[in-house]
């Protein structure tokens, strides 16, 4: 699968915390090894953001290349980066994600089934293909799917098909033409936007990057449940299939 985000899928936090300002999140910061570092990173546009939990001091940090977490322990004596899980819940110790940003970037919603999920993909990504050839009816039949189209930097397609998916009147025509793309119609090459259509797709383009950010989307296709897990898209339909 393509890498295109780091970091791990977000999901929401197990006990109540508390947004730190700027300035208490570099303070704290400061007790860490690796302070210096992102605070260079940080001078060439690094994003950081902080929350106090019951445990941990943590910080998730942001790039164009995705997200990263780093823990600070409340007695400022240790440092970890990588993955926390909580020993109660069996789930990672992450920052809560921002359902707002998420909802905005989603462009058009299909299905017919109860559960929800989140599609992050790109209309020129094999795998996506793939999905939509092996999972089709099982995603219309079983699911409600939000879809966050992402089209890719070195898939030289992936925009004016996007462009094309985007000019639908409604979510039933944005869907039919996904299905189209994704099956390898190339009504696509015969489509030319406006640059007022091309102004608003990117938009909505960049409202979708954003919302692939805040999920941790680490490829495509990457699929989350309402409460915005990540699910293995094989697993969709499957009758062991994680519950929400």
């Amino acid at each position: 699968m393509k890498k295109i985000l780091i970091g791990i899928a977000a999901a929401s936090l197990a006990f109540a915390s508390t947004k730190l300002s700027d300035t208490k999140a570099m303070e704290i910061l400061k007790t860490s090894p690796v302070y210096n570092q992102i605070a260079q990173a940080k001078q060439r546009g690094l994003k950081v953001n902080a929350i106090e939990g019951k445990d941990f001091y943590i910080y998730k940090l942001t790039s164009p290349r995705g997200n990263a977490y780093l823990y600070i322990t409340k007695d400022k004596k240790y440092t970890i980066i990588g993955q926390v899980i909580d020993n109660k819940t069996k789930e990672p110790v992450v920052f809560p994600v921002n359902k707002e940003v998420i909802d905005k970037g989603v462009m058009f919603t299909f299905g017919k089934g109860n559960k929800e999920i989140y599609l992050v993909t790109d209309p020129e990504c094999p795998f996506c293909r793939r999905m939509e050839q092996m999972k089709k009816d099982v995603l219309e039949k079983n699911y409600k799917v939000h879809v966050i189209l992402m089209p890719l930097s070195f898939h030289k397609n992936a925009k004016p098909m996007s462009y094309y998916i985007l000019a639908g009147k409604n979510d039933q025509d944005r869907a039919k033409r996904m299905r189209e793309v994704l099956l390898g119609s190339d009504a696509w090459k015969k489509f030319k936007p406006t640059k007022e259509q091309i102004a608003k797709f990117e938009e909505e383009i960049k409202n979708a990057q954003k919302a692939a950010m805040e999920l941790g989307a680490r490829g495509t296709p990457s699929v989350f449940d309402s409460n915005f897990k990540p699910i293995p898209w094989p697993s969709l339909g499957v009758k062991n299939e994680p519950s929400k």
